[in-house]
């Protein structure tokens, strides 16, 4: 049984694309060369971030420029360069380092905080197959529902979090179909929306789990009875994870602070865009035209801001589609795989894989010995 639902599950699986199974390695920057491959990398890069709004910002530089040069009439650019004099001489005033400062700092310390609190599966599972008894009958059958809960529960509380998830499962159904939940586990867990109850389902998930340890506990299939405790420690620290990730997506940033930092990114950037001197081409130097036509530092510094205001809100939502996001499919297969190596666990010997250890022989012959030199 637990072998035919292994093969469906991991065909299923198997159906996240194969650029998934690859993983990110950290940048080495450590030479020259290193440095400069970082910098002409593509994927996750500042490039691919921002060159939209880099095509929009030069379209809209020159727009500018050719209806300042070619549509307004003398007022009319007597009044756009006292305009553009103006934003020059303010362009400077906008503080935008501090706004940016605290979101960034507010949206990293968030996310360093939701990553050191992801709930993993490996250690909920080897404490309960550890714990049991040895050669019980129905032992293989406890560990594998045990083991297929586990999974199940981290996944119904990253599907709250993780829009790719969410795609490859998009309802309760799309669970059964994998493998993963039995009819009546599906109608358990359907009854939620139906009644109106406001418990996550990943919650009700490791409630079960929890039933089934009080089962084992009061038939009396633990090695000890004080192992009972210790796994209810282990499975209620993963509870408190889900709960801490749930509460991640239900209590995000508020929309304001991020609704501001934009507002004051995207001022500035139109601040720069307006910023020039529109001094006549005969009385300008051919340097102050190619400055005025080609707004290098003004991009530079609008820029630098996109960047940093972009890198926050990454940081905001790591589990979204970016490149360098947590690769949440990636570790749901990972821990379906885990799931099935860890409930084998219960049903291993160690002799059966390694043989017999060799006996060590505490009564040595005296001639056999060596003699030690004084």
């Amino acid at each position: 049984m637990m072998n035919v639902k292994k093969s469906q599950v991991l065909r299923n699986v198997s159906e996240v694309p194969s650029v998934l199974a690859f993983s990110q390695t950290a940048p080495d920057a450590g030479d020259f060369g290193g440095s400069i491959r970082i910098l002409l990398r593509w994927k996750g890069s500042i490039y691919k971030k921002i060159w939209k709004d880099l095509l929009v910002y030069y379209g809209l530089y020159y727009l500018i420029t050719i209806i300042h040069n070619y549509v307004l009439d003398e007022d009319g650019k007597i009044a756009f360069g006292a305009l553009a004099k103006y934003c020059l001489k303010n362009s400077n005033s906008i503080n935008v380092m501090i706004m940016l400062t605290f979101f960034t700092t507010t949206a990293m310390h968030r996310l360093f905080a939701m990553q050191t609190m992801i709930p993993g599966t490996a250690k909920v599972i080897t404490y309960f197959v550890l714990s049991l008894k040895p050669n019980l009958p129905e032992g293989p059958i406890i560990v594998e529902q045990f083991a297929r809960w586990t999974v199940l529960a981290w996944i119904l509380t990253f599907r709250t979090v993780s829009k790719p998830l969410r795609s490859m499962f998009p309802d309760i159904i799309s669970l059964q179909v994998a493998g993963i939940v039995k009819e009546k586990e599906r109608l358990l867990l359907e009854r939620v929306e139906t009644e109106q109850n406001k418990t996550p389902r990943a919650l009700m998930v490791i409630d079960w789990m929890l039933l089934l340890m009080k089962d084992c506990s009061i038939q009396n299939r633990f090695s000890e009875k004080s192992n009972y405790i210790k796994v209810v420690e282990v499975v209620m620290t993963f509870k408190k994870g889900c709960g801490n990730t749930i509460k991640f997506a239900t209590n995000n940033m508020p929309y304001a602070l991020i609704q501001a930092v934009i507002i004051v990114v995207y001022t500035y950037g139109f601040v720069t865009l307006m910023a020039r001197n529109v001094e006549e081409a005969s009385t300008c130097t051919f340097v102050e035209v190619i400055v005025n036509y080609v707004p290098v530092v003004p991009s530079m510094q609008f820029f630098v801001f996109l960047v940093w205001l972009d890198f926050g809100r990454v940081a905001v939502n790591p589990f979204g589609t970016d490149d360098d996001d947590i690769d949440v499919p990636l570790l749901f297969k990972t821990h379906v795989q885990d799931c099935f190596r860890l409930a084998n666990l219960y049903s291993q010997d160690f002799e059966q894989i390694f043989g017999p250890l060799p006996q060590h022989q505490h009564n040595q012959d005296p001639s056999s010995q060596s003699a030690t030199p004084m």
